[in-house]
């Protein structure tokens, strides 16, 4: 087990956000493995910055996972 996991971001289209809840349950065995955390804009709790959350976020991420769909790039 490593020492410590890696940060992963999503960066999706919210009309694919079914298609990464289900990326993110394939991926579930890995964070109880503690190979991995993940994060993405769904995290933001009432009240926080949003912009600043994500460049936080971003910023610090070892993997960044673009699900590119065509509502991702229009």
């Amino acid at each position: 087990m490593p020492e410590e996991s890696l940060r992963l971001f999503f960066s999706y289209s919210h009309k694919d956000e079914t298609l990464r809840d289900e990326l993110a349950k394939h991926l579930t065995i890995l964070e109880w493995q503690g190979v991995i955390s993940s994060w993405h804009d769904r995290k933001i709790l009432p009240g926080q910055e949003w912009d600043h959350q994500i460049n936080d976020n971003l910023n610090t991420a070892d993997i960044i996972l673009l699900l590119i769909s065509s509502d991702f790039l229009f």
